[in-house]
């Protein structure tokens, strides 16, 4: 089975809720500076999957919340978010961001940093009006999100990164705001605890099955479809798994990528060899492998979990996550 991004959730009242969102995102981040509300909202309209709000919303339906309580999260959840992706495109330098010019190439790196840091600032905001406990989770795991983008830019054009520090690094900056979701969700539901416990561990795997399969699609994926120019990863030296597999393949394919990549400066020639190289390792095949199994053991994590349609969409998500190459 293969499903698109829209069609994984099937619970009905996650639906109605999220079809609230834009609105209380747009009106989270208004200010009476217009130029400022026109910059924060670059990117929140640019629209995205909206998956982490939707976790949260879903993971919800295992207990019983105020909807406008969980609309007020989904909405914090999803500018912690973008605020992420605004400081990621300035350190990457990243010219697009969803096939569209990206903040920081538009507005410049300072512009753009302040805007992420204002998103943050009002995701804070709506957190805080939840209670101790959210906005507690919430820094926890915005604190957790910078510690691995500041360890990727420690490990920039590291050619001897290894697989487990490379994933430490994914589990950081990519899974703690997937088991966020699920873990809020659960707590303002008032869901007990091994159902909590197990939500959050389906956010932290999913997490990783996303992030393993986003990676891929920078080494084959077309900018129409990933946003971003292919091998951009490469150029800015953010080796992602089946880069470092292949750089530790026997043989001279192995040698002559490392070869490649420890130039000072890549050309597209050098980019189109190394991309090359990593295609005939075998290695993305490797990766979308890993990928399946953090999905399989994500869902093995459901068992336990009451039946209805929050566990199937959950379970629908997990066929999202790695169907998306084929």
């Amino acid at each position: 089975m293969s499903l698109t991004s829209n069609d994984w959730l099937v619970c009905n009242d996650s639906h109605t809720l999220l079809s609230q969102l834009e609105q209380r995102l747009e009106a989270s981040v208004s200010s009476d500076d217009a130029h400022l509300t026109e910059l924060a909202l670059y990117l929140v309209r640019l629209g995205g999957k909206r998956l982490r709000p939707a976790l949260l919303i879903v993971a919800a339906q295992f207990g019983s919340a105020a909807p406008d309580h969980l609309l007020t999260a989904a909405a914090a959840i999803e500018l912690l978010h973008v605020a992420s992706l605004y400081h990621d495109d300035v350190a990457d330098r990243a010219p697009l961001r969803r096939g569209t010019e990206s903040a920081n190439q538009r507005w410049g790196n300072v512009v753009a940093g302040l805007v992420g840091t204002y998103l943050f600032a009002r995701a804070t905001d709506l957190l805080a009006s939840l209670g101790d406990v959210p906005n507690q989770m919430a820094s926890l795991s915005s604190s957790v999100v910078c510690s691995g983008q500041l360890q990727e830019l420690e490990n920039a054009y590291n050619l001897d990164l290894t697989e487990d520090e490379h994933l430490t690094i994914l589990t950081y900056k990519t899974a703690a705001l997937f088991e966020l979701p699920c873990r809020l969700g659960a707590y303002l539901s008032g869901a007990d605890d091994a159902h909590a416990a197990a939500l959050g561990s389906y956010g932290r795997l999913m997490g990783l099955a996303f992030q393993l399969t986003d990676d891929t699609f920078d080494l084959f994926g077309q900018t129409a479809q990933i946003g971003k120019a292919t091998g951009n990863d490469l150029r800015q030296g953010t080796y992602s798994l089946p880069v470092l597999r292949a750089l530790r393949h026997n043989g001279t394919a192995g040698q002559h990528l490392y070869a490649v990549l420890r130039k000072a400066r890549l050309s597209n020639g050098d980019i189109d060899t190394a991309l090359d190289i990593i295609h005939r390792s075998g290695t993305i095949s490797e990766t979308l492998s890993i990928a399946r199994t953090y999905a399989s053991r994500a869902t093995a994590e459901l068992d336990s979990l009451p039946p209805g349609p929050a566990h199937n969409s959950l379970t629908r998500l997990a066929d999202y996550a790695i169907s998306r190459t084929t």
